[in-house]
């Protein structure tokens, strides 16, 4: 391999084989470009979204002053509802709401991968990026008011800022900026806490133990950064859990309950078939007609084991590297006898090499130590990133933190939701992203051929998504379409404030129609059927059943309201009581 030299006349490229730098700021332009067009596609969808999901009702109503708040159940956290108060505030309309998290999702698409810039080559982060954000799972929940994409750009944030926070060399270089990525880690670990604390409980702990093993990593800004986060974000459901649901460890067996208990039940299958189109797969009958739509799926673990082997073999003399840390070529390093300088072997760049006297005095992070040995570390300017010190960590650790993150939802949880691994894709796509990168860069004699076919396929991956996105989307706007309908006719019925709905769709029928929604049975009771029964002497009520089933006891002498079709929903019949006049 030709070597090029740091030192001026002694470089062994041409003109035309020296490899060319990209333009400073090059590669935020592509971040910049990434999160712009996934702003574009949430936009294009939150503008037609006529109404609110059913989480989505529950979060919103919590801070809506014109409707009563609907049952809060105990695995929610107030995190969401926060993220959306000051928009509910001025409005409720469901495209504000929408664009709003569009727009938001957006910027925090570009927070987390400018964090991330600092980290992985450039092209890296954009890829990484682009891959997490084409996902149809991505573009469907962005604009909507749910938890689990902020969990998964926090998490992100989290373990770069971790990783930042433990560099080589240690912070006194730079003290100010070790403390900014220390308080950086505890502010993503809060905001975790705040959407989904079980979350920050699985993304807390593995980089705590990361931290806690690994020598050069112990830093006490990182240990006392993330139980502080953890604490700042779970203060506030701790607290609800002790007035509203009879104390910490009863919330959590309320929270396992609704959830279906938990305990070993591998749900991987019934994960992969809900990417067909599925938001909610419980139980997951589904039948697995579209394999394609869950390819990446299968593939996204191959790409990670391939990047974590990659990564980790490129720190061996010798072995290939990226850019992150010293290799040795054969006849150098600690054990040959040379001490000439530092060597680095970036990814069809040539190696770079620095003479002992020009590394001296170039040297500006002092001296590192392998094998007894030690030889002056750099800290350069480097736009390409051929230098860099992070060895295989921004591969590995993001790789462990996801599979911690996804593990619970896969072999704890007897259902599957695809949004519940949004947090687990955003860190796993960044191994995989440099994974794709590194074999796009690995000199082969068909090079422009096999990167085209790399291309070909990652468009073809893309118009699955979009297909499945659009089926989504639809069936989406039709059923919210129902909801509305199914509103405005009980509203000529008679039911109008204050008044309360049961049953079928209850909690956002009942938001449409400016009613509270109470549920005499399930994991949601809020009323017992005798007082339902009492309501309905005196105000107007509404249960909400499917077509074909009996009204409940308490509602067999209210009157009965024919609704019109859904073809979004299950045909409905509605019940109201002697309160509700017309």
């Amino acid at each position: 391999m030709q070597q090029a030299s740091l030192l001026p006349g002694t470089t062994g490229l041409g003109p035309r084989d020296r490899p060319t730098r990209p333009a400073p700021g090059s590669d935020l332009r592509w971040l910049i470009t990434v999160a712009a067009v996934f702003t574009a596609g949430q936009l294009y969808f939150a503008v037609a979204t006529p109404g609110l999901g059913w989480d989505e009702t529950v979060y919103v109503s919590q801070v809506d002053p014109h409707t009563p708040a609907a049952y809060f159940s105990a695995p929610r956290a107030r995190g969401v509802t926060l993220l959306l108060a000051p928009v509910v505030a001025v409005t409720t309309s469901a495209p504000v709401l929408h664009c709003y998290l569009a727009l938001l999702s957006g910027a925090g698409l570009l927070l987390t991968l400018c964090i991330w810039r600092r980290l992985l080559p450039p092209p890296v982060p954009a890829l990484g990026g682009a891959l997490f954000a084409g996902l149809w799972v991505t573009l469907f929940y962005g604009p909507q008011a749910m938890p689990n994409l902020w969990v998964g750009y926090a998490a992100l944030i989290a373990t770069g800022c971790f990783l930042l926070a433990v560099r080589q060399p240690p912070v006194q270089l730079a003290p100010e900026a070790g403390r900014g990525a220390a308080t950086g880690l505890a502010a993503a670990v809060a905001l975790v806490a705040l959407m989904r604390p079980t979350d920050a409980v699985w993304l807390a702990v593995p980089l705590f133990l990361a931290g806690l093993v690994v020598p050069t990593w112990r830093r006490s800004t990182v240990l006392l950064a993330l139980p502080a986060g953890l604490v700042l974000g779970c203060a506030e459901w701790i607290i609800e859990a002790y007035v509203s649901y009879g104390g910490f460890a009863a919330r959590l067996r309320q929270a396992a309950e609704i959830q279906g208990g938990l305990g070993w039940h591998p749900s991987f299958a019934d994960h992969a078939r809900a990417l067909q189109g599925k938001t909610l797969c419980r139980p997951c009958h589904l039948a697995w007609d579209h394999p394609v739509a869950a390819a990446w799926w299968c593939a996204l673990p191959l790409a990670v084991l391939g990047a974590v082997w990659a990564a980790v073999r490129a720190r061996e003399p010798g072995g290939a590297l990226h850019r992150y840390g010293p290799v040795w070529p054969p006849g150098h390093g600690p054990h040959s006898g040379r001490r000439d300088g530092l060597w680095l072997d970036p990814v069809r760049l040539g190696s770079l090499v620095l003479d002992a006297a020009r590394a001296n005095r170039l040297a500006t992070g002092g001296a590192g130590q392998r094998d007894g040995q030690s030889w002056p570390t750099l800290r350069l300017h480097d736009p390409d990133g051929s230098l860099h010190r992070y060895g295989a960590a921004p591969v590995v650790l993001p790789s462990l933190v996801g599979l911690c993150l996804a593990a619970p939802y896969l072999v704890a949880v007897d259902y599957a939701a695809p949004r519940f691994l949004l947090p687990a894709y955003a860190l796993l796509m960044m191994p995989a992203a440099w994974f794709l990168c590194r074999l796009a860069l690995l000199p082969r004699r068909r090079h422009a051929a096999a990167v085209a076919l790399l291309a070909l396929v990652l468009l073809g991956h893309e118009a699955v998504q979009l297909a499945i996105l659009h089926k989504m989307q639809r069936g989406t706007v039709r059923a919210q379409t129902d909801i509305g309908r199914i509103a405005r006719t009980l509203r000529t019925a008679g039911l109008r404030p204050p008044c309360a709905v049961s049953g079928e769709e209850a909690v956002r029928v009942a938001y449409q129609a400016g009613c509270a929604s109470r549920q005499p049975a399930g994991h949601d009771a809020s009323i017992t059927p005798t007082a339902l029964t009492r309501l309905g002497t005196r105000r107007p009520a509404a249960v909400l059943l499917v077509s074909a089933q009996r009204p409940p006891h308490y509602a067999r002498g209210w009157r009965k309201v024919s609704l019109p079709p859904t073809p979004g929903l299950k045909r409905l019949t509605a019940y109201v009581s002697p309160a509700t006049k017309p």
